[in-house]
């Protein structure tokens, strides 16, 4: 119980590591295409961002490079911000990754933040592995952030935790928040989230199988009619992955075509950073009702292509 306290959202927890942990002139890595507020928030607190690109494979599936990790980090590297479960991607990461990266940063005194807020939506029997559990390394060196805003559509209520195992760095943290007033939910905030882990279980196994529904109706409607676009099956939440570029088109050309001519408000993958040049981030959380008739509409706007 002592390794937990809240945290008012999961960017705001980002924005309070930097500043407790990596000084003006100190760095922080991240792993792009990636959740763009990894690398936002960071920058716009005035620190600099160090890019480690994830490796594409051949099937489109991401590996981590840990070859170009050990090349772009240095002296001055302080923290390592970790999407797992992966966003865009969808990738649950395995344990032997997640034991290397652990290795590599607690070598290096490297903090590691792992954003785990997808981790109650895993995939057709894909299993998430908390990083701070895979070793004493991980959990020596790590923050995981957590919530269940994505899982049980409560955003509003602003309810995410902060687990830190290592006492060190959580009497560090945990002073900061409490001499800030940052670690005091709203009175409803927990109620909520008491509730939704306590009571929610059969619902979100209901969600899942639906969402896995729509997934699949997305990748079979791709494969059938818009065979330019091809889907990245994710292992965990509702994110699609869409690489679009067969379509031919750049990056102003591509925002243009889906919101002028498909009528679609996407993410674009630029947004999430290097590789992601050619996507689009699809939130397939909806009827199917919807899903089907975007496909379509997406179908239609590549036919005047």
């Amino acid at each position: 119980r002592e390794w937990l306290t809240y945290i008012p959202g999961i960017v705001k927890g980002i924005g309070m590591a930097v500043n407790v942990f990596v000084k003006e002139d100190e760095e922080v890595i991240i792993q792009p295409p990636v959740y763009h507020p990894f690398r936002l928030t960071p920058l716009a607190n005035g620190r600099r961002v160090v890019y480690n690109p994830l490796r594409m494979n051949e099937d489109g599936s991401y590996s981590m490079d840990f070859e170009n990790l050990e090349a772009v980090t240095g002296e001055k590297c302080r923290m390592l911000i970790l999407s797992n479960p992966h966003n865009p991607a969808g990738i649950v990461w395995d344990r032997e990754t997640l034991v290397r990266l652990a290795d590599f940063c607690h070598q290096r005194n490297i903090l590691v933040i792992s954003d785990e807020i997808h981790c109650d939506m895993a995939l057709w029997n894909n299993k998430h592995i908390p990083f701070a559990s895979v070793s004493e390394a991980a959990a020596a060196c790590s923050i995981t952030f957590g919530a269940p805003s994505k899982t049980f559509n409560i955003a509003g209520i602003v309810s995410s935790y902060a687990i830190v195992p290592n006492s060190i760095i959580r009497q560090r943290f945990f002073n900061w928040l409490k001499a800030n007033e940052l670690d005091a939910p709203t009175v409803f905030a927990p109620i909520a989230t008491i509730a939704a882990f306590r009571d929610g279980e059969p619902w979100r196994r209901e969600m899942l199988k639906y969402v896995e529904g729509n997934i699949d109706l997305v990748i079979d409607y791709c494969s059938a009619c818009l065979p330019q676009i091809k889907p990245l099956r994710p292992q965990a939440s509702f994110l699609v992955w869409l690489n679009c570029r067969g379509l031919g088109l750049g990056h102003d050309e591509l925002v243009d075509f889906f919101v002028k001519k498909a009528r679609l408000a996407l993410n674009d993958g630029e947004i999430f950073g290097q590789g992601g040049e050619g996507f689009m981030r699809l939130n397939v959380a909806s009827p199917r009702s919807v899903i089907r008739k975007a496909l379509e509409q997406l179908r239609q706007a590549v036919a005047e292509l």
